[in-house]
């Protein structure tokens, strides 16, 4: 009986420590010793049901207060909905952004749960920035899934480079506040 309890104790007292679930006699619990529920199926159904992603995380929300934590699955889900979605909410929202609320989420996920991004995250941003035209942000996604993921896609690489190539025939290569500054020699001192 002794070993049993202390071998629950010294799990416990681990999952304090160090900030993960302990797992005791095939369960998980959590810093506070209640029950971790690892089953995110049913949510991950609940998020691919979404029409707008806000709704997407107010389920993360509810996985949250239900103690159950979101795993790569239901992240990849969550950015699937943000890129798939008309809007955020059933009426557009002034200058909203997929690619910001891509990215806050990401953030999430990686500082906040400790679950780092992977190929399918990445796709997905990229995805946005390449259908959005932002093509700078996509030169950074790409070098960012370069480093992480070994590669990018090369459908989205070169959609991105035709959306670079676009903007660049069109005149619109640099922002449009930037073109309007006078350059450093343009500038004319009287005196």
């Amino acid at each position: 009986m002794r070993r049993v309890c202390t071998k629950s104790l010294t799990a416990f007292a681990a999952s304090r420590f160090h900030g993960g679930p302990a797992t005791i006699g095939g369960k998980k619990f959590d810093l506070f010793g209640y029950e971790v529920d690892m089953n995110t199926a049913p949510w991950i159904e609940q998020i691919r049901k979404c029409k707008f992603y806000d709704e997407a995380g107010e389920v993360l929300v509810n996985m949250n207060v239900k103690n159950c934590p979101p795993d790569i699955a239901t992240y990849n889900a969550t950015l699937q909905v943000i890129f798939e979605a008309g809007s955020k909410q059933s009426t557009p929202v002034d200058n909203e952004s997929k690619f910001c609320a891509m990215m806050d989420l990401l953030e999430e996920m990686s500082h906040r749960n400790h679950v780092k991004p992977n190929e399918e995250s990445w796709t997905w941003v990229m995805k946005e920035a390449v259908k959005s035209g932002n093509y700078r942000i996509g030169y950074v996604i790409q070098r960012v899934m370069e480093k992480e993921c070994k590669s990018c896609p090369a459908d989205l690489v070169a959609a991105n480079e035709a959306n670079a190539a676009k903007a660049k025939a069109e005149g619109k290569e640099h922002p449009g506040h930037l073109s309007k500054q006078l350059g450093l020699f343009d500038v004319q001192i009287e005196a």
